[in-house]
């Protein structure tokens, strides 16, 4: 374990599990981390290290993370700190993007093997769902009574269920001509559509987010490119790893295959993105495809009061799911504060149960209230009410509660399941 001293002098506090990560040279290695557990500065240090103690070139060196927010942060952060730890030299050739903006990267020079034109575009999620709704008739239309057997109401319903489908499709790396082939008909009425849609985006010169890293992928088949990519790439490091999906593991890892160098970071209880096709699985069976994989644990928490890091460890200790064998998909983990006494002794956590909606927002009103007036928040803006939807008929009820307590003032809902991370 080779650290930096200009490291070490900036961050004495840094924990023997955290100087492990940032200090980890050659292999593969699995962070374990918690929430609070400074897991994203970890490998930020770590891309710095490589570059202080001359292990790695800036062009070397790829660390990814799930959305354009986050990539964005994990940019200006390290800016900030590699100046800040006098890492002198052209920057420029470092790479901190999204995993679809890595595919977009790999994908661009060998277009022609995936059938693409060479200048093709990406399509956001809008423009994909326009694309479906301009060409309704050619992609569903030869399917329609079966697709409307099933369900699919109209052209809005039809394109958001479609859109979905044929991102887990992508997500999970499946033929859509093996669908296709199905005897159950709606199955192959899928199958069909997804191929017809396949073959408009190739006509359009066009890639959505899916189809993205379906052809980086199939671009990766080709060894030659892949070991070309590989060498390019010395250390790949991956923040949220728990948010990846199938394909995206598979490029990863075809991407490490000719150094090993692959460091992935992740929190299992923090997958909620399972309905976008993200598997927890990728985090929890890392070893499997990386084999002599070293694995740290980051459990302490620096940022939550003892109450809610205790709460919190409680709560997904008798919540996590099961898989077919009756094995947890969690990994086992003791998250502990890292100062008790640096909070005030005070109910960090609190349970309010109402005759309904409307009766909990009036008391969640009166709560924040108390918190103002006391100064424990200076606003409202402070303040974040958590929802499994902020679709009217959920949110409704909640927001009129704050109302009645007395004009809580303007709060900002956040979703925490949709489409609220960019990809």
């Amino acid at each position: 374990m080779d650290i930096s001293p200009i490291i070490l002098r900036q961050h004495p506090e840094l924990s023997r599990q955290q100087r492990e990560v940032i200090g980890h040279a050659e292999g593969p290695l699995r962070v374990i981390a918690g929430p609070g557990a400074g897991k994203t500065g970890s490998i930020q240090l770590r891309a710095v290290n490589l570059l202080l103690t001359g292990r790695a070139a800036p062009e070397e060196l790829v660390l990814c993370t799930f959305g354009r927010d986050a990539a964005g942060e994990l940019q200006r952060r390290f800016t900030k700190s590699a100046g800040a730890y006098g890492v002198s030299g052209d920057l420029s050739g470092l790479r901190i993007s999204t995993i679809h903006s890595l595919c977009h990267r790999l994908l661009a020079p060998h277009a022609e093997l995936a059938g693409l034109r060479d200048d093709y575009r990406v399509l956001d999620e809008e423009e994909q769902h326009l694309l479906l709704h301009q060409e309704f008739g050619a992609i569903f239309g030869p399917d329609w009574d079966i697709l409307s057997g099933r369900g699919w109401r109209d052209g809005v319903h039809t394109v958001a269920e479609a859109a979905r489908y044929f991102d887990r499709i992508c997500d999970e790396r499946i033929d859509p001509a093996v669908l296709a082939a199905s005897d159950r008909p709606f199955i192959a009425a899928l199958g069909r559509c997804c191929l017809r849609y396949r073959e408009l985006l190739l006509e359009r010169g066009a890639a959505d987010f899916g189809h993205l890293q379906v052809w980086a992928d199939l671009v990766l088949e080709n060894g030659d490119i892949a070991a070309q990519a590989g060498k390019a790439v010395r250390h790949l490091m991956v923040d949220e790893f728990q948010d990846t999906s199938r394909i995206q593991l598979r490029i990863l890892s075809r991407l490490s295959e000719t150094h090993g160098n692959i460091v992935v970071v992740g929190d299992d209880d923090q997958s909620i993105y399972r309905f976008r096709g993200a598997s927890v699985a990728n985090l929890l069976e890392f070893h499997r495809w990386f084999p002599g994989c070293h694995t740290v644990e980051l459990t302490t928490n620096y940022r939550s009061h003892r109450g809610i890091v205790a709460a919190v460890g409680q709560w997904m200790d008798t919540s996590a799911d099961w898989d077919d064998e009756g094995q947890p998909l969690r990994y086992a983990k003791d998250i502990r504060p890292a100062a008790p006494e640096a909070h005030a002794d005070y109910p960090a956590v609190i349970a309010v149960e109402g005759a309904g909606p409307v009766d909990e927002g009036r008391r969640v009103g009166g709560i924040l209230r108390f918190l103002r007036s006391n100064g424990v928040i200076a606003g409202y803006g402070q303040a974040v009410l958590l929802l499994h939807s902020v679709k009217d008929a959920v949110s409704g009820p909640y927001l009129d509660g704050l109302e009645l307590a007395g004009g809580a003032g303007p709060l900002r809902t956040r979703r925490t399941h949709g489409h609220a991370c960019g990809r």
